[in-house]
């Protein structure tokens, strides 16, 4: 394919837990007392979604976890984003490490007020590379550039598909094709949590129509009345791994 930007990763945020907050203190909050009313477009989804990323800036650390159908580690990949949603133009930088904590790779997103996308790319050298595709998959994970910067919340060709419960929360399903072609992405589906607004599960699908990919929000957490992904879980079929988004580290510079 989670979802939470350029978002990212976020995607859908919400609350107020600090830097070091144990787990227990990322768990959903209380139910609503009511189902708010099915909406009438997925635009109106997607806009509920993005009003509630966060405006100020903040900064997120974790790693990439490889890992095996039993939980054997096969690789792990720091990494640290800072999110400047709030600024004109929006922007995401997101750094890669080596084991060691020594830079990898560097990626620059801005996203302007008229739809504009701009990407920029150095090495751990500082040397500018060419930007990578969205389809590519981050430093031999299964989590690819569009997992990272959530593109596909941008995205104006949507619609609504339904809705569905996902563990128990009753979710607006959004079918969203990118703008431009993505190798091995003719589509996304977007399972968004009526009652809170954030991004639950998301789907990606082929030019055949066939499922490829999938990620789910594992858990979230909350920065300023602001959800934000706490773990995001992201699976190909027929691989016998699978990728963890883990955030470790969340900072309101």
């Amino acid at each position: 394919m989670v979802a939470a930007t350029t978002f990212a990763l976020a995607t859908a945020f919400a609350g107020g837990a600090d830097a070091g907050a144990s787990e227990s203190d990322w768990d959903d909050e209380p139910a609503l007392a009511e189902v708010p009313a099915a909406p009438q477009s997925a635009a109106e989804v997607l806009r509920g979604t993005l009003s509630r990323l966060p405006v100020e800036p903040v900064r997120i650390a974790g790693s990439l976890i490889l890992r095996k159908r039993h939980g054997i580690v096969v690789k792990e990949v720091p990494y640290e984003i800072d999110l400047r949603w709030g600024d004109s133009p929006a922007s995401a930088t997101y750094r890669l490490f080596d084991t060691f904590g020594r830079p990898v790779r560097t990626l620059r997103v801005e996203r302007f007020a008229d739809g504009r996308l701009t990407r920029s790319v150095t090495d751990g050298t500082g040397a500018t590379n060419a930007p990578p595709s969205l389809a590519d998959a981050v430093e031999g994970t299964d989590i690819t550039w569009l997992d990272l910067t959530l593109s596909y919340l941008w995205w104006p060709d949507a619609e609504l598909a339904g809705e569905d419960e996902f563990r128990g929360a009753l979710c607006d399903i959004v079918a969203v094709r990118p703008p431009q072609p993505i190798p091995g992405c003719a589509s996304v589906r977007l399972w968004v949590d009526r009652r809170r607004g954030f991004l639950r599960q998301a789907e990606q699908y082929n030019e055949k129509g066939e499922r490829v990919r999938w990620m789910w929000v594992a858990s979230v957490g909350k920065i300023n009345d602001r959800w934000m992904i706490r773990n995001m879980e992201v699976k190909r079929p027929a691989t016998g791994v699978m990728t963890k988004l883990h955030v470790e580290r969340l900072e309101t510079p």
